[in-house]
């Protein structure tokens, strides 16, 4: 009876080496699908990189040029890498279009402003060039399995960006409304309220005022490390204000400096500097009582912005009579399509 008790204990120990070589093939398995899996993952990050490289590269083109849009994006999209292999893009993955910031959507609609590409690697049984599969380590394994199934040995994955360019000031300058209405001689001087023609405050009409697009408070810092010079410079890019109500401030500060220097740095062989600037409507106070935006930055409220002017600035003038001369000022409603951004910002 001892020796029978002996020969079923050696036949436990066994079944639990069995046990164990399952177990480790369970393991393996797992383990191998965890490799795949982060593959895919790190591949998909690796696309979603292109697909922003590719957006901005084409948002920063001539948008009605949709040839050179579609070239630029190809070309930055294949200066990324996705599973090893150089990112592939077609015409069918870039579309031109226009990106809605109140509802966040893109349609082909009008005013064209942005730029949607799709970086993918999709295509069953093709090439990295065709945009085929991610290739897989494990899983060819299991897809050789009698009951591996298909689609193990290689797996899909995709990543989409947009870059839009809406409609945005370029410099930190405000005029208000009235001022649309002026007739622009060949050159026309608008001035910094502290300090106009003579030491005596110019007409509200031709008044300036900063604003570094705040919906909450004045601007006070005019330095040459303020947001307002880190506007001017292009160090900060202006958010999308429009028909928001933003703060001026019409005091004088460094900012003239700052923006003297950028004038000369960027005015053109004819002279001028194209820039878009804001313009305001009249406000509201606290007491539901309009206060008129002209002078912008008079009073400590927000302002509507409901238009931008196109600007050609032919001078900039510091000293005892600060001021911008302007020699052409077409003021747009703020959607308009030829009011399309300088800088290219990924939306989506």
């Amino acid at each position: 009876m001892d020796a029978f008790r002996k020969i079923r204990r050696r036949d436990q120990k066994g079944f639990a080496l069995v046990y164990i070589a399952l177990m480790i093939v369970v393991l393996v398995g797992f383990v191998s699908l965890a490799v795949d899996l982060g593959y895919i993952y790190v591949a998909k990050g690796q696309l979603q990189n292109a697909a922003d490289a590719a957006a901005l590269a084409g948002a920063s083109m001539n948008l009605s040029d949709s040839l050179t849009v579609r070239a630029k994006a190809k070309q930055f999209a294949a200066i990324n890498k996705a599973a090893g292999d150089p990112v592939v893009i077609t015409d069918s993955d870039i579309t031109i279009g226009h990106w809605d910031a109140a509802t966040s959507s893109f349609t082909t609609s009008s005013p064209i402003n942005a730029v949607k590409v799709v970086a993918r690697r999709t295509e069953a049984g093709a090439s990295a060039a065709e945009q085929g599969k991610v290739q897989t380590f494990f899983g060819k394994v299991f897809s050789l399995l009698p009951s591996g199934g298909e689609g193990w040995a290689e797996m899909s994955a995709a990543a989409s960006a947009i870059a839009a360019r809406p409609p945005r000031p370029t410099i930190p300058v405000a005029l208000c409304q009235t001022a649309c209405s002026k007739t622009i001689p060949p050159e026309l001087k608008f001035f910094f309220k502290e300090a106009g023609p003579g030491g005596t405050p110019p007409p509200p009409e031709l008044t300036l005022g900063w604003t570094d697009f705040s919906f909450s408070s004045q601007a006070t810092d005019l330095g040459p490390q303020s947001d307002i010079a880190k506007y001017i410079h292009g160090e900060l890019h202006p958010p999308d204000v429009c028909n928001q109500a933003i703060y001026t401030n019409n005091g004088v500060g460094e900012a003239v400096q700052e923006l003297m220097q950028e004038f000369n740095a960027n005015k053109n062989s004819d002279g001028y500097w194209e820039v878009i600037v804001p313009i305001l409507s009249d406000g509201v106070n606290k007491d539901g009582v309009s206060v008129p935006a002209c002078p912008p930055g008079d009073q400590p409220i927000p302002y509507p912005l409901s238009s931008f002017a196109i600007a050609w600035i032919s001078d900039v003038v510091k000293g005892a009579s600060p001021g911008v001369t302007f020699s052409k000022l077409e003021c747009l409603p703020c959607n308009d399509p030829r009011l399309v951004g300088g800088t290219p910002t990924l939306v989506k």
